[in-house]
């Protein structure tokens, strides 16, 4: 399969999709644009027509390091035997290879199982989500004084990306996971190139990426949702603040402003992937705060 057939990857993981399973038609767009900063895949496997199943595998030269995939299964639709032979097919790609799966999706768990994975007890992510039936609770999440919260707007392309840089410095993200910090790290790789291409993206809707503005007009932090109108769904992804206006519940103001607007637009819940472990707590206690809840753990395999 082409890779550049975005709509199909789009299709394939929003046509059954479940606030379960690992990606969400928000994960692959961001990931198809590079926002998350990854490079491009070097092999591209794809099953079904019309598709059922994908996997983008990044080989590791001559590290000895095992390839990483990030894998995609549509197991409500595939048979054992389909499961069985696309998971052999990534084997023969790459025979030692990493790859992040729903422990509630069991049917893929299982068919990695049975082809040698394992667990391999590293980091893992929760998958949290919550109805918007009812928004009243967010009531208790106000715009803090001094700021507002309104959608990013296309001339200040320039403003928007800084914020994201800013919220994401690889040194600060350092500092935040307990990882040393040497210095000479670089800045974020966030470009407006890369946020143009996030932009293009057929499922971007500007209504839903939000930015808290502060009293002096500078934009301090922001959220970027992803609604998925087939399953009425929303994604949040990602979410940050400056660093310089923390601990001011600015992170959970900009997404309760994307739960209203996304329910305005049709949705009628949301999800949202944090780390589960606590390597990185702070995420989740966000989420968990707009009443989220757990329905989900992505975890990593292993074979060779």
């Amino acid at each position: 399969m082409d890779n550049t057939d975005l709509a199909a990857l789009l299709d394939c993981v929003g046509r059954t999709w479940t606030p379960s399973q690992r990606l969400h038609v928000g994960d692959v767009a961001w990931a198809y644009a590079h926002g998350d900063g990854s490079a491009a895949p070097d092999v591209s496997l794809a099953w079904g027509d019309p598709l059922l199943g994908f996997a983008d595998v990044w080989l590791p030269g001559s590290t000895g390091q095992p390839a990483t995939a990030a894998l995609h299964l549509a197991a409500q639709t595939m048979t054992t035997r389909q499961l069985a032979e696309a998971v052999d097919e990534l084997l023969r790609v790459a025979p030692r290879v990493t790859v992040e799966a729903s422990r509630q999706q069991t049917e893929v768990v299982e068919a990695l199982r049975t082809r040698g994975f394992r667990e391999t007890g590293g980091p893992w992510f929760a998958r949290l989500w919550r109805s918007l039936a009812d928004l009243s609770d967010l009531a208790a999440h106000p715009v803090p004084e001094g700021y507002s919260v309104r959608p990013a707007l296309r001339h200040e392309l320039a403003r928007r990306v800084e914020v994201h840089r800013r919220c994401w410095d690889p040194a600060r993200i350092k500092r935040m996971l307990g990882l040393p910090v040497t210095g000479d790290e670089a800045g974020s790789g966030y470009s407006a190139e890369r946020h143009r291409a996030v932009m293009d993206t057929p499922v971007y809707r500007g209504e839903l990426d939000m930015v808290a503005v502060a009293a002096d007009g500078s934009l301090v932090a922001y959220g970027l949702g992803w609604l998925d109108a087939g399953s009425g769904s929303v994604l949040f992804e990602p979410v940050g603040t400056d660093p310089r206006h923390g601990g001011r519940g600015l992170g959970r103001a900009v997404c309760a402003e994307i739960l209203r607007a996304a329910r305005d637009l049709g949705a009628t819940q949301a999800v949202v992937g944090p780390r589960g472990d606590g390597g990185y707590p702070a995420p989740r206690r966000l989420y968990e705060g707009l009443r989220m809840r757990e329905v989900a753990q992505v975890v990593s395999f292993v074979t060779g």
